[in-house]
């Protein structure tokens, strides 16, 4: 039976990691190689090149190999090398969760639920809990649940990880499926989906992919090789999207999305966190101030501007207008079936203005 690449390299990273916990000192370079058996019939370069990713793959895991140099006695003018891992390399720092911080990977236990990684962060939870933390899943509303629950999720990740050029079937709303070559730089959620972020070749532009409209996940674009190409220093998923108010986000296009803008008129002093969100653009002649939003998700507008009552109103786009009344109108009917039969708050305000 043939041992799985996989198994064979968790086997050598195990047997690595115990022969530098297990010394009283420095491990020797050669020790080191006799020590563990996938080593011994390398040449010196290609046992350089695994040993050194082999000590990336510790590092990703929060292991650090520590390294030095002496004079070799044997041959003078060589220098040798020694390794170990010392507790301060290897334990992990004792972990004290303030009552907000445990709020908070409540939230992300329930965020990550039902995706690719959620039975990994509920066993992280269950170590935390062990430790006497308090961090009962959260049933709190508003709290994301597994946003990122999308076969392509996990893969996609791995892409970005590896920094790994791929090519990937992307179907647009009414159209016929495409090839796309994509250098993948993050993953980002808007409201209930999730999107690749990452260069693409082909239009030479940052672009957005939505997870759920890649098909047949990815593939290695031929030619390429892992880490041969670079993010941007600074580089945030979040920063491209159009909206965002950032020089990159400008520029930024989502494949297959539309983005709307919406025009309200608000009554002075009130519904600030619109006014903050969207742009001014003036007043109009009752004296309310016009503001603009660049809106991604469209179903959940006109429950969200609902709150402010008879201070907001959609003025543009038609079908946005539209949804915001007959909204409103649900709402006047529920509270009509509840016993009220007063008009709904913008039909009042409609009323004093004489519209």
């Amino acid at each position: 039976m043939t041992v799985s690449k996989q198994r064979r390299q968790t086997e050598r990273l195990m047997n690595l990691l115990f022969a530098l916990r297990a010394a009283r000192g420095w491990v020797d370079r050669d020790d080191l190689r006799r020590a563990i058996v996938d080593y011994r019939d390398l040449s010196d370069d290609a046992f350089d090149r695994q040993f050194s990713r082999d000590k990336d793959a510790l590092r990703e895991l929060g292991i650090e190999i520590s390294t030095t140099d002496w004079d070799d006695i044997h041959e003078p003018g060589r220098s040798a090398y020694g390794y170990r891992i010392t507790d301060e390399d290897y334990a992990l720092p004792e972990i004290d969760l303030t009552p907000e911080e445990a709020w908070v990977l409540s939230i992300a236990q329930n965020f990550w639920q039902g995706t690719a990684l959620g039975r990994d962060a509920q066993n992280a939870l269950h170590k935390l809990r062990g430790l006497g933390h308090d961090l009962a899943p959260t049933t709190e509303p508003g709290v994301p649940q597994g946003v990122f629950a999308t076969p392509a999720f996990s893969e996609a990740l791995a892409q970005v990880r590896a920094r790994r050029t791929v090519t990937f079937t992307y179907r647009k709303p009414g159209a016929a499926p495409e090839q796309r070559r994509v250098q993948p730089y993050g993953v980002h959620s808007r409201a209930d989906r999730a999107y690749l972020v990452g260069y693409d070749l082909d239009r030479a532009d940052v672009r957005n992919f939505r997870l759920s409209r890649i098909e047949g996940g990815f593939s290695r674009l031929r030619g390429t090789r892992d880490g041969d190409y670079e993010v941007p220093a600074g580089f945030d998923a979040r920063s491209v999207f159009p909206g965002t108010g950032t020089a990159a986000g400008e520029g930024g296009t989502t494949e297959g999305e539309d983005l709307t803008t919406v025009t309200l008129a608000i009554a002075p002093g009130r519904a600030d966190p619109l006014r903050r969100e969207g742009t001014a653009a003036g007043t109009d002649a009752l004296g309310r101030d016009l503001v603009t939003l660049r809106v991604w998700a469209l179903d959940g507008l006109p429950a969200r501007l609902a709150v402010f009552g008879p201070s907001v109103e959609v003025l543009a786009p038609a079908h946005v207008r539209e949804a915001h009344r007959a909204h409103l109108g649900a709402v006047r009917d529920r509270l009509a079936a509840l016993g009220g039969d007063s008009p709904a708050p913008n039909e009042q305000e409609s009323d004093r203005h004489g519209r």
